[in-house]
């Protein structure tokens, strides 16, 4: 991912393109989507232990993403998807010669990375509930959860009376928040796009060096990653946690810091593991999609039947499959009667209609059972 071609950065090897930044930012909203839809999987077979995970799944999924980011922001100086395309985050003013990220820096893009998602989401889950949705965009306010009525004040001089118009004029209070937030969330809403929008025009014709508004609060530019970050990279060895601490002789010790270690390697491993989880995924969709899947699904068709034997009372079938076994005569008009022997339909037609079943094997048969046979054209 690293060696991606740079095709609008110029001249600077180490600016990463404009698509390279997108593709980033996409896989970032792709990961919630995809881990809800597999906890909501297994919360309908496990809803005892699951159930509630589903409910917190924004929550929970900040709390691992924050542990993730935290880990390579540490260690790599990039978010995961940053690393993930071979980017880092550096400062533009360096500290000491140095542009490696500091302790703020993580936390400051953590903040951005995790935190701000997160409450953007809620506050769309939250306008949509009070605005009524699609609905209410579509057919009016008629869907809509605001109370249009106002609060008329009840006088009163009662303590009670004091206490129900202090309640009174919270709830108008909350209304009129509401209203506001109603009223002037999507043009916030749009800001914020507007923003992105306008870093991400202004970043590709190399007016600016921050891809996004958020980059340009922190002070953080993203880069390529070079060959010495590699060649540092592997000299350093695997990363370890924030769990490890100095060894000192003592157990706890020891078991902390190979629970650090664990931990690290897991999270290293998703590296790995994200790009085959995608590749597998893929080739599933592909697989119940294809016909290949539809065929190895299918079941076989069963061979017909065979007919029913010739009773030993009833009428003898000819060698000569051409001659009826009633006029034994050659068929004219042939037709099949229900038991699967051919006879002039005339006769067929007759004999079933007088004596109500099969010349030929005797079993039960009704007019309306036969079907007469035409030769192909």
């Amino acid at each position: 991912m690293e060696f991606m071609s740079d095709m609008l950065s110029g001249a600077d090897a180490g600016k990463p393109s404009l698509f390279e930044l997108v593709a980033q930012n996409k896989m970032t909203e792709l990961l919630e989507p995809a881990l809800r839809h597999i906890t909501s999987v297994y919360a309908h077979r496990y809803p005892r232990y699951l159930i509630r995970i589903l409910n917190w799944h924004e929550e929970v999924y900040a709390a691992v993403m924050l542990a993730v980011e935290r880990h390579y922001l540490r260690n790599y100086g990039g978010s995961f998807t940053e690393h993930f395309y071979g980017t880092k985050r550096v400062r533009v003013r360096q500290i000491a010669g140095s542009n490696a990220l500091t302790r703020g820096d993580v936390w400051g893009s953590l903040v951005f990375l995790v935190g701000l998602p997160l409450v953007k989401s809620r506050l769309d889950q939250y306008y949509d509930r009070v605005s009524g949705g699609d609905a209410a965009r579509l057919l009016g306010d008629a869907f809509s959860q605001q109370q249009q009525q106002q609060i008329e004040p009840e006088p009163t001089a009662s303590a009670a009376g004091a206490l129900a118009a202090a309640r009174r004029r919270l709830a108008a209070v909350r209304l009129a928040a509401k209203r506001a937030f109603q009223k002037y969330y999507p043009h916030a809403n749009c800001v914020y796009h507007l923003a992105a929008a306008f870093y991400y025009v202004a970043y590709m014709f190399d007016r600016t060096g921050y891809s996004s508004p958020w980059l340009h609060l922190l002070g953080l530019q993203i880069r390529r990653l070079s060959a010495a970050d590699y060649r540092a990279m592997d000299a350093r060895g695997p990363a370890t946690s924030g769990l490890a601490a100095p060894p000192n002789g003592s157990i706890l010790r020891l078991v902390r810091n190979a629970v650090a270690r664990l931990v690290g390697g897991g999270l290293d491993l998703l590296k790995v593991a994200l790009p085959l989880s995608i590749f597998f995924y893929r080739f599933l969709e592909w697989w119940y999609r294809s016909d290949f899947h539809r065929r190895v699904q299918q079941t076989p068709v069963p061979p017909p039947p065979m007919p029913p034997r010739p009773h030993p009372d009833g009428v003898a079938v000819p060698f000569d499959q051409t001659i009826c076994p009633l006029c034994e005569k050659k068929r004219t008009n042939p037709a099949m009667a229900p038991s699967g022997y051919v006879f002039c339909y005339p006769c067929i037609h007759k004999h079933i209609d007088d004596t109500g079943t099969c010349p030929v094997t005797l079993t039960k048969a009704d007019p309306a059972a036969i079907r007469k046979l035409y030769a192909d054209a």
